[in-house]
């Protein structure tokens, strides 16, 4: 019996293992293109349900949309525009502007674009940091993943975001293995970070979460380069990361002549998600809304402030509590199951899918212990960090989803060949 279930395990193998052999030896112009249309037809098709059963009333949308129209002209100004970080609305705006209309479809169908895009630049990245089995897993494992399909219909900042964080990563990847950085050699080679920390710096303004991304990436490359070799790339990084965020800033101030370096939510999404208590979270908005009006406070950018100081005052009178709900909420960020609106047949689908994503995640991320992704690891590190203290739910994990879906294509490369090391193909 024992002899009959080890050929059956054996033949399990070796079909998983010609499965591997086959995928890999698939011409890269016809899997890049098989890749690509598979993603965009899930994508699309899932943008023809999404529209076709009024979704965006069922799960909601941010106020992005109704500031694009303002900028454009075709809606009275609703009150101050920095509430939002600008560069998603700026996006809808440029999109809408130039089809002429108001009708956001063609918004979607080009995120549909950028969402299948993405899992090219994941197979791009997976070719520097991992084997080249595991970066077409990789591929099409974006492709597939339900997490990033979801959101390509939703005038959210997720999909603009994540493609261009990928670019990101991407460019910065490029920058650490050009052989004049690591040989500490002045040059042009060093402008690409310049222009690293540029793009870092419009990321910032589509999502503003990402602002102090450079604390974290700065130990990165000190682990990636040493702290004598690290100095004039991160400086220039940062430099250029500044000047995005220095431009919007000083149009605020010439407006408001307030300083708002990207958008003034901040106060009220670190008090409205400060609690483990999910009846409160659903409650708070309102409550909030209601203390301001309360105390006369109608600006949006006095508000912010408002429950910023609320929120540090609080933690200073109750330190364990703050602490308390900090650590909760670190914890809540890597949940693998949605809250409402989804149904509960929709939740226990997706906790079994995240489940088996961060179980096959771990495997890889224990197999690419190594260099090259320690600033995809701080960014990791970073969001955590970050939603522990401010608001938090699923959709703002959507930043770490490819390179979740990256880590466990080399969690499933390796399981497919039996636990047998392809070699390494690092570039960066």
């Amino acid at each position: 019996m024992e002899g009959a279930q080890g050929e059956l395990d054996g033949k399990g193998m070796r079909v998983l293992k010609a499965l591997q052999a086959r995928l890999e030896a698939v011409p890269e112009l016809r899997f890049v293109l098989a890749v690509l249309a598979l993603a965009l037809a899930l994508r699309l098709s899932f943008l023809a349900f999404f529209v076709w059963r009024d979704l965006a009333q069922v799960y909601g949308q941010d106020l992005y949309y109704n500031l694009a129209l303002t900028w454009l002209g075709w809606e009275p100004a609703w009150g101050v525009d920095v509430t939002h970080p600008p560069l998603y609305a700026a996006f809808i705006a440029a999109v809408l502007g130039l089809c002429g209309t108001r009708n956001p479809l063609p918004v979607l169908i080009l995120q549909a674009a950028l969402s299948a895009a993405s899992a090219l630049l994941v197979y791009l990245l997976g070719k520097r940091l991992a084997t080249a089995g595991a970066a077409r897993l990789g591929a099409l494992w974006a492709a597939c993943d339900p997490g990033l399909m979801f959101f390509a219909p939703h005038l959210q900042t997720e999909t603009l975001f994540v493609f261009m964080e990928l670019v990101f990563f991407l460019w910065l990847s490029h920058c650490l293995q050009d052989p004049r950085v690591a040989g500490e050699l002045p040059g042009r080679s060093l402008l690409g970070f310049f222009g690293v920390g540029l793009w870092g710096g419009l990321c910032s303004l589509c999502r503003s979460v990402f602002a102090a991304y450079p604390a974290f990436l700065a130990l990165a490359l000190l682990g990636r380069l040493g702290r004598r070799r690290m100095l004039w790339p991160f400086a220039l990084l940062a430099l250029g990361w500044l000047l995005p965020v220095a431009a919007w800033s000083a149009r605020n101030w010439l407006k408001y002549r307030q300083l708002i370096p990207i958008s003034a939510q901040m106060g009220w999404t670190l008090y409205e998600g400060f609690t483990l208590d999910r009846e409160e979270v659903r409650r708070r908005p309102v409550q909030m809304a209601e203390e301001a009006r309360g105390l006369g406070i109608t600006d949006p950018i006095e508000a912010g402030r408002y429950f910023w100081k609320k929120t540090l005052r609080l933690a200073r009178e109750q330190p364990f509590e703050a602490a308390r709900i900090v650590a909760g909420k670190a914890l809540l960020y890597w949940r693998p199951w949605p809250y409402d609106p989804y149904t509960p047949a929709q939740r226990a689908g997706l906790a079994l899918y995240f489940v088996v994503l961060f179980a096959l995640a771990g495997l890889g991320a224990w197999r690419s212990r190594v260099a090259p992704w320690l600033p995809i690891y701080a960014l990791f590190a970073y969001l955590t960090a970050m939603h522990a203290v401010f608001f938090t739910s699923l959709r703002y994990r959507m930043p770490l989803e490819p390179f979740l879906c990256l880590l466990a294509a080399i969690g499933t490369d390796f399981l497919m060949r039996g636990g047998e090391s392809a070699g390494n193909s690092f570039k960066i």
